[in-house]
């Protein structure tokens, strides 16, 4: 990397202090550009993607008692499934689902799974859709069974410390963590589905942003509305997380 590079150069000068400050301060200047173009490796209008879901604790635990394991895995996901119609959040607290199936997202609506989706709050307001013209039409299977056609569209209902960047997105898959193999945005769903590998910069992760009062704006939310009264309608709740259930 050029940045070893400047830093090796700097070692073999034996200049004033202010030579050695000026290398400091370029290489630190080279490392945050390098971490940008991290950011954005896949183009302006790709995707840079990963998914996240909701661990559930007896997966992770031999009792309903939060272990260490799954505290973890909360952390890093940002709610987990207890008994008793609960999730653990990711800072400590114990949150109540009511008729939500899944967790809450920053919006403070129930997430819903390969629907919903976290972005950068500097870039996105919660309730901006996602157009991914690929996935339109694409039959996707719920862990509780239901089937529904995807719309092509996304929903920013949440942010997540990780999600820098106009065109980095983590997608939100329910119960399933991205190795399960029935998670169809995992590592091993489908090639044109896959998105947990954010350095994997594929033609359908193109994507559009339609944007809160847009003029193709509600005609993107009736469509998710739809695929979201289906799924509703065929059970009360959107997803079904079950214990030892592959999650991971």
């Amino acid at each position: 990397m050029l940045c070893e590079y400047i830093m090796k150069k700097q070692a073999s000068l034996q200049g004033t202090f202010k030579k050695s400050f000026r290398f400091a301060t370029l290489c630190a200047l080279v490392a945050v550009a390098e971490v940008g173009s991290a950011r954005n490796s896949c183009g302006e209008n790709v995707a840079v993607s990963t998914v996240y879901f909701v661990p559930h604790v007896l997966d992770y635990c031999s009792s309903p008692k939060p272990c260490a394991a799954f505290k973890r895995a909360v952390r890093m996901q940002g709610s987990g499934t207890l008994p008793g119609n609960k999730v653990l959040k990711y800072t400590g607290k114990t949150e109540d689902l009511g008729s939500c199936g899944t967790a809450f997202g920053a919006s403070g609506n129930c997430l819903i799974p390969y629907i919903s989706v976290a972005a950068d709050p500097r870039y996105y307001s919660m309730g901006d859709i996602i157009e991914m013209p690929a996935f339109k039409g694409k039959k996707i299977t719920l862990p509780n069974g239901i089937s529904f056609t995807h719309p092509g569209f996304f929903i920013v209902q949440d942010t997540g410390g990780a999600i820098k960047g106009k065109n980095r997105f983590d997608f939100f898959t329910g119960s399933l963590g991205m190795n399960n193999i029935m998670n169809v945005f995992g590592t091993r769903g489908p090639e044109d589905m896959r998105l947990a590998d954010k350095t994997e910069c594929s033609s359908h992760k193109k994507f559009d942003v339609v944007r809160r009062g847009s003029g193709q704006y509600s005609m993107s939310l009736a469509a998710i509305e739809s695929v979201v009264n289906d799924i509703y309608s065929s059970s009360s709740k959107v997803v079904v997380a079950s214990a030892n259930s592959g999650a991971r």
